[in-house]
């Protein structure tokens, strides 16, 4: 029988991961070394390659630590109490490794007292080329902030990001971009068009705003075009109220139709206010086409 040989490193990290959940279970909100350890361990949990990217900076492989060779690696974790002795390893995999069999109350040891140890930032030898110049001080804190953000980019590194937030898309957004106006008034579905179009560049979001009020005025006289368009909106209103309350739309027409007579949408007079603000621009025209769309759905169904 082949007699099997005892895997010891991943024996130590099998332990390492068990001293972590023992210390949450164990966490006291009381001890300012438990709430730093435990930021550190859910960033260790958040993100798979914590341990070889904290490695990276232990190397100083991350150009903004310093540059640690074979000889400085081990004499950095036996001055910390572990001992260890690098070897021919590839450095940032043999730390990783180490890491690995540490716990979390052993790596805020590790971060607190060997990464930012200053007489390693004061050391010429161990800097790179870019920081060699570099006053002691200037070339901590820019570790620091590198830790920092290190930390915080772990923390999130395994959210996940919707189709809809990568596309930049809403589901309802894409229904009322896919429906397309069909009325007897051909102006007016060239309108709705346009400003659907404009829309989508964000450049042009002011001009798809001043297209859809066009189109929102066009609308108000579809039962007449001439002298009568208030009778002709009145109707509209009418249609699209079935069911519902005709004052809520009436007050809808009358909001929408201050605001494109008092801002700068389709009036550009010096005393109209600009709307510069995007989210502000995106809110109003889909309120605009939500509207329009209701109008037009009512009207194709009489």
């Amino acid at each position: 029988m082949k007699k099997v040989t005892p895997n010891i490193s991943a024996f130590k990290q099998a332990e390492s991961i068990f001293r972590d959940l023992l210390f949450e279970q164990e966490f006291d909100n009381t001890i300012e070394t438990h709430i730093r350890a435990l930021k550190l361990l859910k960033a260790r949990k958040e993100n798979l390659d914590f341990d070889y990217e904290l490695a990276e900076r232990i190397c100083g492989d991350n150009t903004n630590y310093p540059y640690r060779s074979s000889w400085y690696l081990t004499r950095f974790f036996q001055d910390l109490g572990f001992n260890y002795e690098h070897s021919r390893e590839v450095r940032r995999f043999w730390v990783r490794d180490v890491l690995k069999e540490l716990s979390i109350l052993d790596l805020v040891n590790i971060v607190e007292k060997g990464l930012f140890r200053k007489r390693d930032f004061q050391n010429i030898k161990l800097r790179p080329e870019d920081k060699k110049e570099m006053a002691t001080e200037e070339f901590l804190q820019i570790a620091i902030k590198d830790f920092r953000k290190f930390i915080e980019d772990s923390l999130v590194a395994s959210e996940t990001v919707s189709l809809t937030e990568i596309l930049d898309l809403n589901i309802n957004i894409e229904l009322l971009f896919e429906s397309s106006p069909k009325t007897k008034d051909d102006e007016l579905n060239k309108l709705i068009e346009e400003a659907k179009s404009r829309f989508l560049n964000p450049n042009d979001k002011h001009i798809a705003l001043e297209k859809l009020w066009d189109a929102f005025e066009r609308l108000k006289t579809y039962y007449d075009s001439g002298k009568h368009k208030n009778k002709s909106a009145d109707k509209l209103v009418t249609v699209i109220s079935s069911d519902f309350d005709k004052e809520f739309f009436d007050d809808e027409f009358k909001k929408l139709t201050f605001v494109g007579n008092n801002y700068r949408i389709r009036h550009h007079e010096t005393d109209k206010i600009e709307i510069k603000n995007l989210k502000l621009q995106s809110y109003l025209f889909f309120r605009m086409l939500s509207l329009i769309d209701l109008c037009l759905m009512n009207l194709n169904d009489t």
